[in-house]
Order: structure tokens, then sequence, then C-alpha cells
């Protein structure tokens, strides 16, 4: 077994256990990177239980090998689905992804993963649009596409949709769809039909699909509310083209927020300012961080820092698109 595959095991098993989870797999991460050569074996039940002594957290034998056996039965559907995978520790992991307070533990991709180390930014809104909404979205996404940008989303129905297609309906160049869903095509059946429809136009596209879940696992209501981290966490910044106050968008928008990350806020045109789907975006036009903090229910202390980017017309996007180079650029200097 290659040592991704051996760490990756391990990881999944790790995360697996009741009590661990991907906060505490975070907290971890510099015991368990630095101390590899030692807790280490051929015998993954051994690893397991070495690793487990460092950091502290005792369980019996059968919850150990439980958690293999559960891990290798994930791991075995990968590889019979054609489904990849990697976890933190490993050299093609999303970096953008370790500035989540909850990074998943392992992620399932299909697709062309070298994409998460372009400049990627998040598009998203309402799955229901006004007719404005749609045009603004699939503007948006042909600009920042056109200027080599990955776009990504859930690839629900909506804004999600029109951001990653022009108007013959050809999806943009290159995208990324993160999903509720395990990654093996019997799961997508739990997923709206447009959904599927966006993942085969992806997927056909050179694009990438990604999830936390695994393959054969189908999407419930809160696996979808989770993935947003994702979107958020793989974008240099988010772009809210249209959002009621109550709108699921709010949940990527909150991770994006504790992230640090540029906060892009389309301003609706005259006729549409005071339409409840757009309501979202008043709130944080009118009152900046208050309304910010109103949408994604922070307090201010950890909204204050955020850079919030209004975008009055097209002439506005290079504005943001500087924000995000600037995001990408300080986030190198962190790491170098």
């Amino acid at each position: 077994m290659k040592r991704n595959s051996e760490l990756s095991l391990i990881i999944l098993a790790f995360s697996l256990l009741k009590g661990v989870g991907a906060v505490f797999v975070k907290k971890s991460l510099v015991t368990i990177q630095n101390s590899y050569h030692y807790w280490s074996s051929a015998n993954a039940h051994d690893s397991l239980t070495k690793l487990l002594a460092l950091v502290e957290k005792k369980y019996s034998a059968l919850e150990i090998e439980k958690a293999i056996s559960q891990a290798e039965d994930i791991l075995a559907e990968c590889e019979s689905h054609e489904i990849g995978f990697t976890s933190v520790v490993d050299a093609n992991y999303p970096k953008k992804l370790l500035d989540l307070k909850d990074p998943p533990p392992i992620l399932f991709f299909r697709g062309n993963l070298s994409l998460v180390d372009k400049d990627v930014v998040t598009l998203i809104g309402t799955r229901k649009p006004n007719e404005n909404g749609k045009i603004i979205a699939e503007r948006v996404g042909k600009y920042f596409s056109s200027k080599g940008w990955v776009i990504c989303n859930g690839l629900a129905d909506g804004i999600d949709t029109f951001s990653i297609l022009d108007r013959d309906n050809n999806c943009f160049a290159e995208v990324i769809g993160v999903v509720g869903s395990g990654l093996a095509k019997p799961s997508f059946r739990s997923l709206p039909k447009q959904s599927e429809i966006n993942i085969e136009r992806i997927l056909t596209n050179g694009g990438l699909v990604v999830s936390e879940i695994p393959p054969l696992k189908k999407q419930d209501t809160f696996s979808v509310v989770k993935s947003c981290r994702i979107q958020a966490g793989l974008g240099a910044g988010v772009i809210l083209i249209q959002s009621s106050l109550n709108g699921g968008s709010r949940f990527t928008v909150k991770a994006s927020v504790e992230s640090n990350r540029p906060l892009g806020i389309i301003h609706p045109v005259e006729p549409d300012m005071h339409r409840d789907d757009y309501s979202a975006n008043r709130k944080i036009i009118e009152y900046g961080v208050q309304g910010l903090n109103e949408f994604v229910e922070l307090k201010n202390s950890k909204s204050s820092n955020s850079k919030i980017v209004v975008l009055l017309t097209k002439q506005s996007y290079p504005v943001l698109e500087s924000a995000l180079k600037e995001e990408k650029l300080s986030k190198l200097l962190l790491t170098t």
C-alpha cells in the first residue's frame, strides 16, 4: 500500500471514531505530521493505537478495529467507483481548506484535482433567481472565467447553475462543484436533477467535483449545510449574487467570513432593490459589517475584519478581483 493510501486509511479511521471529528483532527495535525515515523507501522491497528496515544485519546481495541474496518470499506468503495481521495496530511490536499476551523479529514473527488491550486472564486445565491439575477450570475461567471479564475459552488438550481454556464448553456472552462452526497453514481440520485446534469457537464469538460461524504452515502440536509464551508474554503473569496436573509447562501458566507476571505456583494438593480429575494444583499450593502453579522449570525469580533466589496456594475468586478488576488498573496506570504 502506498504511503498516501496508508495515511488516508489511518486519518479516515481516526476521524470516524466517536469524539474525534474534523475539528479535533485539525487540532492534532501538527502532532500527526511530525510524529509520522513514530506511529506509522505496517499494521493499521498498531498505527492508529499509537496515534491515539499521542493525542491522548482512549478507545477499546474493538472500537479501533471497527473504525479501521469502516475506513477500509469506504476506500474500497472509492476504488470500485473510480473515486479519488486525499487526506489532510497528503501533499495534494487543498491547503486552502486548512483555513477552515473544521477542514474535512478526507476529501473525495472525481476529475481534475489540480484545479484547487489555481485561482478559485465561489459564486453563490438563491435557487430561485429572478431574470436579472440569472443575467448577473452568467455575467459574473463569464468575467471571472475569462480572467482565468476557476468557478466554484454547490451546483444547485438557480444562481449556482447560471454562474457556471454561458448563454448557450455550455459549461465555463474550469469549474469545481462541491456536493453533499457521495460521488458514486448511485448516490447522485439523491441530488436534484439539475445538480446531476451539472456534474456530468463539469466532468466532461475537465472540471472537478468534490465531497467529504463517503461514496455510497446519500445527500441530506445536514450534509448540504456542511458542504457549504468547503465551497467557501476552496475560494479566495465569495460573491453573493442574490439571496434573501434566510437563504442557504448564509452558510457559505459565514464560513468565508470566519476564514477572513473577501466578500463581493451584487448591488441589485433599482427595480429589484426592495425584493425579498435580495434582502441579504440589501442588508449588507446598507449596514456593512452589522448587516453581514445579522445575515450569518456572527458576533462583531468574528466579522470586523471582513473586506466587503459592493459590485454596483460590471466595472466593479476588477476591484473585487484585486482584493481576491491580495488575499491569495497574503496567504502565500504566511506560508513562506
